[in-house]
């Protein structure tokens, strides 16, 4: 199998939300880790290499509060978990302009601190 190197540097939250495909607004499966530049998906699709999805999800910010997130992600690897039928694919964040980049950042080394 294929991969992509591996960039990931900084913190990563063990955070479990359930990540929605924009385009058809089903479940593509939830997060086993996330930062500001990347996520770890786990669900029952395997995802080619390169391929761009917008996905939503919903992250913590305060007590009991989350925000709803759309992004832009591109699949950097894909591979069974274990002996499942579901899939482990790591993805990082496209972003279109400088706001998106200042804004995620923002909000997930926020919740990195309070973690």
């Amino acid at each position: 199998m294929e991969q992509l190197a591996e960039r990931r540097n900084g913190p990563r939250l063990s955070i479990v939300e359930e990540v929605f495909d924009q385009k058809t607004g089903g479940s593509l499966g939830h997060t086993a880790d996330l930062n500001a530049y990347g996520m770890m998906l786990v669900g029952e699709k395997k995802f080619d290499l390169g391929e761009k999805i917008r996905v939503s999800f919903d992250v913590p910010n305060g007590k009991n509060k989350k925000i709803r997130t759309s992004l832009t992600a591109q699949c950097r690897w894909s591979e069974l978990h274990f002996d499942t039928p579901f899939y482990n694919s790591g993805f990082r964040f496209v972003y279109v302009t400088q706001f998106d980049i200042e804004y995620i950042q923002t909000l997930f080394f926020g919740l990195s601190e309070r973690i």
